[in-house]
Parts: structure tokens; sequence; C-alpha cells
């Protein structure tokens, strides 16, 4: 489940060109409850040592201009923020903390929450969707005593077999069982404005892809993959999904 977020601004808002930390931050601000907060950040949905947080959102959507020499992004008037999750505590503390509470700062600009709307998917078995943020799959390796991180694109197998894993790996996390049906296959629309981001988080370089693409298989992976996000980096705001 997730929800659509309508922000306005009395003043543009101004922000870094790499923002993905700061619309985090303001998430993690709007759960409002310190027990769930610290459970979220700290802990979350465990499996085999790895911990999912279980939660994704877009990037900012609304008229926008870009200062290449100052590294800035401003946008104008309003935008929308998607928030997504596999569960259904985290959604009930972030709306909420929205209700009562409709403004709030960021980076010292004054943000009002214009309208926001609950977003019930209707989930299929085979379908198309769009990026609202990139998605990142990865894997780390030790080359002569280093760690390196390659980033994989979604023209070679592994993209799609790792982000299957993955979705596999948050579903026993979230449920404590296996799903029943593991078929999934994503397919990459190459003439529907497929390219590479690179995104600084922290300073921190991440590489992720945006675009359309195909996806079949099991209606349990791709509720996963719709609530909770595609591949890796979710909380970051990466991997969240458009069914279209």
């Amino acid at each position: 489940m997730r929800v659509s977020i309508k922000l306005r601004f009395e003043k543009p808002l101004i922000l870094p060109l790499h923002y993905h930390h700061i619309i985090q931050a303001v998430v993690l601000k709007w759960l409002n409850d310190e027990n769930y907060s610290k459970f979220i950040h700290n802990t979350g949905y465990e499996y085999n040592n790895r911990k999912f947080k279980m939660y994704t959102f877009s990037r900012l959507e609304g008229k926008f201009i870009i200062d290449k020499h100052n590294k800035t992004i401003t946008y104008f008037d309003e935008a929308n923020l998607l928030v997504s999750t596999a569960d259904d505590e985290f959604l009930k503390y972030l709306v909420n903390n929205i209700l009562i509470n409709s403004d709030f700062n960021i980076l010292g600009n004054e943000v009002l929450i214009d309208q926001i709307k609950l977003i019930h998917p209707d989930i299929k078995t085979k379908g198309r969707f769009r990026t609202k943020s990139p998605i990142v799959v990865y894997s780390t390796f030790e080359h002569n005593g280093n760690k390196k991180t390659y980033y994989y694109n979604p023209m070679e197998n592994e993209f799609e077999q790792l982000i299957r894993d993955n979705l596999i790996k948050k579903y026993i996390a979230f449920y404590n069982i296996e799903p029943s049906d593991t078929s999934f296959k994503l397919v990459p629309i190459k003439n529907k404005n497929l390219k590479e981001n690179i995104i600084l988080y922290k300073g921190i370089v991440i590489k992720g892809w945006s675009g359309e693409f195909d996806i079949e298989g099991s209606e349990e992976l791709i509720k996963i993959a719709y609530d909770a996000g595609l591949g890796s980096k979710n909380s970051q705001g990466f991997g969240c999904i458009e069914l279209i």
C-alpha cells in the first residue's frame, strides 16, 4: 500500500541536486513514534543477517529547474511524493502524523501538505511499470584486499536474478514464510527513456536505472516489489515503481 502526498511551497523549495537523504529524514520524522521509528531505522525485518526496512519513496515530481553550477534543484509551487510500504503500521503512523501536522520544514523552507491520498494497487501477474525512483542492483566483492561494488545494468542477466532473489528474501523476512510461487521476469523497454542515474547519497556514489519495464511472475513477489521497492537501498529512496 502507499500514499500520494501533494506538497505545496509558499516559496520555491531549493534542495541539493542529490536530496534522497533529506526526503528519507522527512519520512522517518513523519512516523512520530519513538519505538517504531527505532525499529525501522535500526532493525527492520531480518532474514539471514539481512535487514529490510520494507518501505520506499519516489523522487519529488513537479515543476523544477536545475542549477548545475550550484548543484541545486528548485521546485516551484508544488510537488508530489509517493511513499510505499508493505507494513500497515508504517503507513498508519505516517498518515496519522501528517493529518495532525499539515506543515513541516525542509532546510529552512516551510512546506505545506495540500493533499494525501491512499492508493490500493490492483496487483496482477503480468504488466508494465515505470520507475518513480531508480532501481539499484549491485554486488560487493574483495579485490586486492579492498571491498569493491559492482552495479548491474538491466541488460545483464544478473540484474533480473538478483532482483528476484532480493524479493524472495524480503517476502520471507516480512511474512516469515516462503512465497508459494517464486517465478519472476523483468524486461526493460529500451525505447522508453531507459537510462542510468548516478546519485550521491551522503557522499557515496550509487548507480541505478530508470525507465519502463515489463514484469511477469508471482503475484506475491510483484506485490512486495510494488509495496517495498525493487532492488536494493529502497529505504534510501530507490526502487519505487508505478504500475501502468
